[in-house]
């Protein structure tokens, strides 16, 4: 009887381990169907339209809800992709840009400069400065692929630099000024794959048939410039073809620059790609941008001790500002407002 009742106990332990070990798998799976569910949503980076990826709104109509910005999913748009680009930091000398030349024509005297000749400065003229340098034109004179390299292009360009000329006299009195110009070739070379031409067609920009056109199989070119005058002198330089009659001397004065630019030039195609997005970009409300006081600001200003007493030589490398924080300014003119009331009592 013992040992029945022994094995009879075992069983009921079996089947109840059995019955709890069930429990628990259940568990298990509906525990672990709602972790697919958040691990597909937070890992994944996949999403869909439904509640679960949105956030709902109080009375809780999905339809009405706004989309989870950390809901990311795959979308299909049309990009100007860039298959390579390069940056260069140019210091341009006269070498490289030559004698101003004449942006119009300019009358000075008896003569006259015809534009794009070199610019003679006047007899009187001691200096010159350049201000208002703008680059005005780039222009993609060529490209080509690289003999040397597969799928490498060759990009051939021209900057055109205008600015304005002043002349001055020895005692620092402007004479007066031109408007002049320089132009600097430049050729880089950059990767743009290979390609085909493929006949396009869109109503973008037009509602006929007129926007059709052939998308060629080269790549196309963008250019990014920014130009800073450097230094402008009078040179003397060798009578040429383009010597003015007036300049009786064999050496003719000329007007040399130098340039700093900084440039980026990319290389992009049309084309279809994938992209992981968080939906479209809804802009925010705009702002009413209130009236400013005037005083108010200025009280809100440091006071510029550095224009009174400029830092000496260890403040001013180490950055070291002696200017007075608003804070005290405050302090300093509530002292002369009770200076003044106690003045008037």
């Amino acid at each position: 009887m013992g040992a029945f009742e022994l094995n009879d106990t075992r069983s009921d332990m079996k089947s109840d381990t059995r019955m709890d070990m069930r429990s628990t798998e259940s568990k298990s799976e509906n525990f672990c169907d709602h972790q697919v569910i958040h691990t597909t949503h937070e890992k994944s980076g996949t999403c869909d339209n439904s509640c679960e990826c949105r956030n709902k709104p109080s009375g809780g109509d999905c339809g009405l809800s706004m989309p989870n910005p950390r809901c990311v999913k795959e979308e299909n748009i049309i990009a100007l992709k860039i298959y390579d680009s390069c940056r260069q930091q140019d210091c341009l000398t006269p070498s490289e840009l030559g004698p101003a030349r004449a942006a119009e024509c300019i009358v000075v005297g008896d003569f006259t400069i015809n534009e794009g000749e070199i610019i003679r400065p006047p007899h009187e003229a001691a200096a010159v400065s350049m201000d208002k340098l703008r680059i005005k034109k780039i222009m993609i004179v060529e490209k080509e692929p690289n003999s040397f390299r597969k799928g490498f292009w060759d990009i051939d360009l021209k900057y055109v630099f205008e600015y304005r000329l002043v002349f001055r006299e020895a005692d620092g009195c402007i004479i007066g000024s031109v408007k002049a110009n320089s132009i600097y070739n430049k050729k880089v070379t950059l990767f743009g794959s290979e390609g085909s031409d493929l006949f396009l067609s869109t109503d973008l920009f037009h509602s006929h048939n007129e926007s059709a056109a052939i998308l060629s199989s080269e790549p196309s070119v963008t250019i990014e410039g920014k130009a800073v005058a450097l230094e402008a002198e009078i040179k003397y330089g060798h009578r040429g073809k383009e010597f003015n009659s007036h300049d009786s001397n064999c050496r003719s004065r000329q007007v040399d620059v130098t340039i700093g630019l900084f440039s980026i030039v990319k290389l992009f195609r049309i084309v279809d790609l994938s992209v992981q997005s968080k939906g479209f970009s809804i802009p925010s409300e705009c702002e009413e941008v209130s009236p400013i006081d005037p005083c108010e600001y200025f009280d809100n200003l440091s006071f510029p001790m550095d224009i009174f007493a400029p830092p000496q030589k260890p403040e001013f490398f180490a950055g070291i500002s002696g200017d007075i924080p608003p804070e005290h300014n405050h302090q300093s003119r509530c002292c002369k407002e009770s200076c003044r009331c106690d003045k008037h009592k």
